[in-house]
């Protein structure tokens, strides 16, 4: 079974169930890479000392750029995996 669906996404853990009770197999494909990748830039980031808010930022927000930051490491880990 392939990692790549149509639609060119890659997934982390695709899975199949085989063919039971006179209907096809079933496909998973679980979670996208980027997602998997942010998961873990998420996971080194709470792993390592964290520094203070900047001035002016509430935690919230300081969550909501950091998310997006995962996501930004995400693809470049995407970009440079298909080099």
């Amino acid at each position: 079974m392939s990692d790549i669906r149509d639609d060119k996404t890659q997934y982390a853990f695709p899975f199949e169930i085989p063919a039971g009770g006179g209907c096809g197999p079933i496909t998973h494909f679980g979670m996208t890479l980027r997602d998997y990748f942010a998961a873990k830039a998420m996971q080194g980031w709470w792993a390592s000392p964290n520094e203070a808010l900047p001035d002016g930022v509430t935690f919230e927000e300081n969550q909501r750029r950091m998310c997006e930051k995962f996501y930004e490491w995400a693809d470049v880990m995407l970009s440079a995996r298909v080099k």
